[in-house]
Formats: structure tokens, C-alpha cells, sequence
């Protein structure tokens, strides 16, 4: 990804900031009244790691990974002392430093969301210290404060069930909500995540069809079903569960259900055999 470069000039009784656009990069220069000797400057590399690579009708992830959409801030402690869209031409900054050289820079694209399927949240921040006749590379790399899921049946549950639909629940952010995907659905959630990630439950319904219907060793009959399970979620990672049946054709009708855990991101798969329980 190409890297966006920002120079500010600063100086130990003002700091003035004078943008010039080119292709690749954006150079400063003091202004007049400024001693050289007092001036220190940053070069800003800008990136946005978003490694979901799968498009969608909701979105396009792609905009995500292009830094010119993202809003990038100055500041010093909690104050904001400049604020820009992406690459910025003329940007005019100054301000009297006095004793205190600490600086962060702070970018961020997208809203954030418990979970949603049109939008998600990029962001991030980076600190330093800025001394007088002082140059600086700062980086800021930016990732999803999400992870992605994704449901795929395989093309066997429909000869088995006249329905069958998925719930996930289980974050912080959640709380009580849950998140349905049904037979038919195509995008993905993108669900908000701590730092460190989440343990995601999910839970599979299942109506069988009439040919099928569950009969237990007291004779009652069952039209339905649940499976259920759980996974750990990180952020900027995306899971895709596979869901595929299998029916042992026997005095009761046993079900089960093969759930394949695909990390799309971490290329590593992981298949459980999960138990069909009769409701």
C-alpha cells in the first residue's frame, strides 16, 4: 500500500505548517519568521491494514484500505490542534509549543458498531515526542477494532430440512443481541471485538423435513432441532462457519451436523462434529 506522507514544521514559540501535494508525499516549510535552528519536523506514514478480502453488496472493503478516505488529527494531550480528510494540500498549521513537545496523531475511517453489515470501524493512534531541530518518522498504522462472520450451508441441509437458520451472541458490545443469518443470507457481520478478541456462541435451528421427523424411544415425535457450539473471534480476522449435515438412518434418525471453522485470515481450518439435540 502506498504510503501518504504529511511534514510538519515546528518551532519552540510557534509551529507553521505548509503543505505542498504531490503524488507521493506532502513537504513543509517554516514560515519567514521562524529561526531554523528551532524548527523539528515529522514525516507521517499512513497505513490501513483491513485483511477481509472478501467484497460484498453491503460495502466495498476495499475503501477501507485507502488511506485517502481516512480522518487524521493532530494532538497534544485530549486537544485536537488540526484535523484532515486523507492527503491535504494546504494545510496551515501554528501554535505556540512553550515547554511541552508531546504530540499524537490519530486516524479512523468508518463507524463503529456493535455489529453491522454495511459498515465497520479502522482506526489508529500513535504518540511521540517532537524536540526542537528534531526530524521524525511517525507511523500510524490503522486496523479494524472488528472481526468478520460468515455462514456457508452446504447444498445436502437443504435435502434434509425445510429450514434452517444461525445465531450468533456472546460480546461485550452485544450485550443480549443476537445475530441472525438465515438459509439464504449472503453478507457477512462485522462485529465489534475487545483487543485481546471474543468468544463468539452460535447456535443452528433446524426444522427437518416431514421424511425425517425424529422418533424418540417413547414414541413422541420431533420437527426440530438445535446444534450449538463456540469459537474465539480477533479482530481483523474473518470466520466462516460451514455448516454440512449428516443423517444415520436408523430406529430414532440420528442427526449431526459438521462444523467447519475456516480462518480465512490465519489459513487454518478447523472441523468439529457437533450433536443434533431434539427439541
Amino acid at each position: 500500500m502506498k504510503q501518504k506522507q504529511l511534514i510538519f514544521c515546528m518551532g519552540l514559540s510557534a509551529i507553521a505548517l505548509f503543505a505542498s501535494c504531490s503524488e507521493h508525499d506532502f513537504d513543509t516549510k517554516p514560515s519567514d519568521n521562524l529561526d531554523k535552528s528551532e524548527t523539528g519536523k515529522i514525516v507521517l506514514n499512513l497505513n490501513a491494514d483491513a485483511s477481509f478480502d472478501e467484497e460484498t453488496r453491503a460495502l466495498n472493503e476495499a475503501d477501507y484500505r485507502n488511506t485517502r478516505n481516512y480522518t487524521v488529527q493532530l494532538l497534544q494531550g485530549t486537544n485536537v490542534l488540526q484535523t484532515w480528510q486523507g492527503p491535504q494540500s494546504d494545510l496551515e498549521f501554528e501554535r505556540t509549543i512553550g515547554s511541552n513537545n508531546s504530540y499524537s496523531i490519530k486516524a479512523f475511517y468508518g463507524s463503529e458498531e456493535s455489529a453491522s453489515r454495511n459498515t465497520f470501524r479502522v482506526e489508529g493512534s500513535t504518540s511521540f515526542i517532537l524536540n526542537p531541530d528534531e526530524e521524525k518518522v511517525v507511523n500510524v498504522n490503522c486496523t479494524p477494532t472488528c472481526g468478520k462472520i460468515l455462514v456457508e450451508y452446504d447444498a445436502d441441509m437443504a435435502k434434509y430440512y425445510d429450514d434452517y437458520s444461525t445465531e450468533f451472541s456472546g460480546t461485550e458490545a452485544l450485550g443480549s443481541q443476537k445475530l441472525p443469518w438465515s438459509k439464504t443470507d449472503k453478507e457477512p457481520w462485522y462485529v465489534k471485538l475487545k483487543e485481546s478478541g471474543e468468544e463468539i456462541s452460535y447456535a443452528i435451528s433446524l426444522k427437518v423435513k416431514e421424511e425425517y421427523v425424529h422418533v424418540d424411544k417413547n414414541g413422541n415425535t420431533s420437527t426440530t432441532a438445535t446444534a450449538s457450539g463456540k469459537f474465539t473471534l480477533k479482530r481483523n480476522e474473518a470466520y466462516k462457519l460451514t455448516v454440512k449435515p449428516h443423517y444415520t438412518s436408523n430406529e430414532y434418525g440420528t442427526f449431526t451436523l459438521t462444523i467447519t471453522v475456516d480462518e480465512t485470515t490465519n489459513d487454518r481450518v478447523v472441523s468439529i462434529e457437533v450433536p443434533v439435540e431434539w427439541i
